[in-house]
C-alpha cells in the first residue's frame, strides 16, 4: 500500500506541474514581386509613314529608316516580317515584284550590316541583339522595283505591313 501511495503522489505532482517556454516572432514585411513591362514602338506608327510612293517605275528605289525603341522596362530581342492584305504582281512575283534590302544601321547600306535581301513578300528579319530598356536601334530599308518588271506591272497598287515582335530575355536567378 505504501508503494501505491508513492505512485499516486508522483502522478499528482507531474499532472499539476506546468512548463514555460520562450517564443519570439519576426516578419519580412513589404515583400513583393513586380512583373516587367515588355513594350516597343517605332517612329513610323501610321499608315504610309514608312513608304508612300506613287508613279513607281522599274528601277526605282526608296530608302527609308525605322527607329525601333524599347519603351518597356525589360530588355528584349525582336524579329520582323512582312504581310499584305491584297495580292498584286508587285507582291506575288518574287522575282520581278517589289524587293527589299534591310540593314541594321541608321541610313546606311553597308553590306556587312545587311540582314535581309529578297522579295518584300518573303521579308523575315532575324532576331536582333539585346535592346535594353529605353534603348533602340535603326533599320534601313531599301525597296526596289526591279528593271525586269514588265508591262503587266503598270497601274498596280500594293499595301503591306511590316510587323515587329519583341521577345523578353531569358529569366535569371535574382
Amino acid at each position: 500500500m505504501a508503494l501505491s501511495g508513492l505512485v499516486m503522489i508522483a502522478l499528482t505532482a507531474s499532472a499539476g506541474s506546468t512548463g514555460a517556454t520562450f517564443t519570439a516572432t519576426t516578419a519580412n514585411p513589404g515583400s513583393q514581386f513586380v512583373s516587367a513591362t515588355l513594350t516597343m514602338s517605332t517612329d513610323k506608327p501610321n499608315a504610309g509613314d514608312l513608304v508612300n510612293v506613287t508613279s513607281l517605275v522599274p528601277g526605282d528605289t526608296a530608302q527609308r529608316v525605322v527607329h525601333v525603341t524599347n519603351t518597356g522596362n525589360v530588355g528584349f530581342t525582336y524579329a520582323a516580317s512582312s504581310s499584305a492584305s491584297a495580292n498584286t504582281l508587285l507582291w506575288s512575283d518574287t522575282t520581278n515584284g517589289l524587293q527589299a534590302d534591310v540593314y541594321r544601321c541608321n541610313n546606311c547600306t553597308t553590306t556587312s550590316l545587311r540582314i535581309y535581301t529578297g522579295a518584300l513578300k518573303n521579308l523575315s528579319l532575324p532576331a536582333s541583339g539585346t535592346i535594353a530598356a529605353a534603348g533602340g536601334e535603326y533599320l534601313t530599308f531599301v525597296f526596289t522595283l526591279p528593271t525586269t518588271a514588265g508591262n503587266t506591272f503598270q497601274g498596280l497598287s500594293q499595301d503591306f505591313t511590316i510587323s515587329y515582335t519583341a521577345t523578353q530575355l531569358a529569366g535569371a536567378a535574382r
